[in-house]
């Protein structure tokens, strides 16, 4: 597992006059995710302008004093707080203290033991440090936010003090980019997908916002890749608010930022809540391109227009991005809640970048393929059937229109033709799952109406559902019929479903599924499914809207629960909670005995504040449930609160 908090759990830096490079521990002074914390300007003869500085005395101090608490870590299985926190592992360390991976013996759930040494030459860093692990403490147990760890506890013990949050699973964004930004852009550029850049920007405005709103306001201080954490959900989680500061407290005389990331106020010791958003434009240009600001030019606060990079970006995206990286303050978004609704008001993204799509066999050109699956293909889970079936050699079938059953005559799509009663029979052997004979009926229907789009239509749904599918012949299948009958919204939304479900390329299906629509507006089934590819490909407003539509749409009778279900889920996520009030009832109308679904109903009014609603749920599942230690934690939570 990746490391889920910066190598240096307290950024090991403090205020001083005097301020050298550190060769402490996880200090490599050469990358612009490195910190500045001087009450002096940087010394630009000092090498890279993005290079660490603390403020010890000289870089042998820093050095000794990292190999004194290498001796001190603690082992597995030490135990603090009177033996209710088990160390397991160390995950993260530095020169002033580290983070452990620890389990909670009380409630038996793991947790991040973040720990500051109290091992200080000089009382005055001592009393930095403690202040600046005192307040993080503080600012954690004030906030309640679904990106903000929550702490747990707080303690001293044996001259050391302790953080207790919870433990995140996960990576940083900066080790996302490194690992999976290979999206190509040019002259070297490269980084992740436009989607995922979309998801985690409107997350991240969601939080800052949030603490901006604090009263006094909240200035995050040191936004960057490497303290923003990912949940294998890619749900982001603000971490190390060490420096973290109250907008009131400012005082120009403490210089704390990140070079590359912080704009020119905040070299002057002047921050406040826009520089949160500068800060963010930057770590997304970061993402995007792997651009390194120490590289910008005439000044390391002009960075390049991300187009110039990553051609493949869209321009609405780039102009949100580029306004949050003004340099100047009024030339920026006024606060984090207009970015944030800026990125929901950008179109849906429904292109693929040329480096993202797949190559296939043959030389053949690349095809937009879309992603989800029809009723009449795949079964609801999404899952193709499974047939026993062999697989036929090429050309057991129609190619693009072409070969020595092309016909001459006018374009059909109906049964009432004399291939009529070889369609009837193939429809009823797709239906009972009978692939091969469904092929046999069809290749008939073929020699008898080979211009008729439902033929077509049948192949592909022939080739999708063998096993394993043949995807590039259903595609053509398709394709072809869709040449021959263009208004057929159902054969569209096949298209999209190959993708969902067989290529599982969401992103490649929304045109589909967009042309579906167009044609057949009133199919919730399509809208569920262009739900997903926006939710899939981090589009959570899209994503919200057709879940809503579907739900409006979906018939009453058979009952629809995984409609609701999922629109439910994806506001609960959002933070849209009446609106998973709502959905999570609805599924509840349908189906009383869902205790999952109650139990996230339950956690809905909690966040609501419904702290009655939310016991009276979270009562019903305790007993079918109550082997879950999140539903008794929650169970005791309310009874605590309720005084019950």
């Amino acid at each position: 597992m990746a490391q889920n908090y910066p190598s240096d759990p307290n950024n090991g830096a403090y205020a001083s006059s005097s301020a050298v490079p550190s060769s402490g521990p996880g200090n490599s002074g050469a990358t612009p995710d490195s910190s500045l914390a001087s009450s002096a300007q940087p010394n630009a003869a000092g090498g890279s302008s993005s290079g660490q500085f603390v403020a010890t005395p000289s870089s042998n101090k820093s050095t000794q004093e990292g190999e004194n608490v290498r001796h001190r870590r603690l082992s597995s299985g030490v135990m603090l707080s009177a033996g209710r926190y088990q160390i397991d592992r160390l995950i993260a360390a530095g020169g002033m203290g580290a983070v452990y991976k620890a389990i909670d013996t009380r409630f038996k759930r793991p947790c991040a033991v973040k720990e500051m040494l109290d091992e200080f030459h000089n009382e005055s860093e001592r009393n930095q440090a403690v202040e600046w692990f005192s307040r993080e403490a503080t600012l954690l147990l004030d906030l309640n936010h679904p990106c903000i760890p929550r702490v747990r506890d707080f303690f001293m013990e044996e001259g050391r003090h302790y953080l207790v949050m919870d433990f995140i699973e996960g990576r940083t964004l900066g080790d996302i980019l490194e690992q999976d930004g290979k999206v190509a852009g040019v002259n070297g550029a490269h980084g992740i997908e436009e989607a995922r850049a979309r998801s985690w920007a409107q997350q991240v405005c969601s939080v800052l916002g949030y603490l901006h709103r604090q009263n006094p306001p909240i200035i995050f201080r040191d936004l960057k890749p490497s303290n923003i954490m990912v949940t294998g959900r890619d749900e982001i989680k603000l971490i190390d608010f060490g420096i973290a500061r109250t907008f009131q407290s400012q005082r120009q005389a403490t210089i704390i930022m990140t070079i590359g990331y912080a704009p020119p106020e905040q070299l002057h010791g002047m921050p406040e809540p826009r520089s949160d958003l500068y800060a963010l434009g930057a770590t997304l240009h970061r993402l995007l391109t792997h651009h390194d600001a120490v590289n910008n030019k005439p000044s390391i606060f002009s960075f390049p227009p991300v187009r110039t990079l990553r051609p493949d970006i869209s321009p609405a995206f780039e102009q949100v991005l580029m306004k949050a990286l003004a340099p100047a303050l009024e030339q920026r978004w006024p606060n984090a809640m207009e970015m944030e609704r800026a990125l929901m008001n950008l179109p849906p993204i429904s292109a693929v970048p040329p480096a993202m799509l797949p190559n296939l066999p043959g030389g053949a050109a690349p095809r937009p393929v879309n992603p989800a699956t029809p009723s009449s293909a795949f079964p609801r889970s999404g899952t193709p059937s499974t047939p026993v079936s062999p697989t036929p050699a090429p050309g057991t079938g129609p190619q693009s229109g072409t070969g020595p059953h092309q016909g001459t005559g006018p374009s059909t799509h109906t049964t009432t033709g004399p291939a009529g009663p070889h369609i009837a029979a193939a429809l009823a052997h797709l239906a009972g799952g009978r692939i091969e004979p469904a092929h046999a009926a069809v290749m008939q229907a073929f020699g008898l109406e080979p211009n008729n789009a439902l033929v077509h239509k049948i192949f592909g749904q022939v080739f999708a559902r063998r096993v394993p599918p043949q995807i590039d012949y259903a595609i053509r299948a398709y394709n072809r019929s869709l040449s021959l009958n263009p208004e057929d919204a159902e054969t569209h939304k096949l298209v999209g479903d190959v993708s969902l479900f067989l290529r599982q390329q969401p992103l490649q299906a929304i045109p589909a599924y967009i042309q579906s629509l167009r044609l057949k507006p009133e199919d919730f089934e399509t809208h569920q499914r262009l739900g997903q590819c926006y939710d899939k490909t981090g589009q959570l407003d899209a994503a919200l809207r057709e879940y809503q539509e579907a739900a409006h749409l979906a018939p009453k009778q058979p009952p629809q629960p995984a409609v609701h279900y999922a629109l439910g889920q994806l506001a609960m996520r959002m933070n849209r909670f009446a609106v998973a009030e709502q959905a999570f009832v609805q599924v509840l109308v349908i189906n009383p005995a869902d205790h999952q679904t109650r139990f996230l109903l339950s956690q809905v009014y909690e966040h609501e504040n419904k702290f009655e609603d939310a016991f009276r749920e979270c009562s019903y599942v305790i007993g079918p449930l109550g082997a879950n230690p999140a539903v008794q934690q929650m169970y005791q939570r309310l009874r605590n609160r309720l005084g019950r």
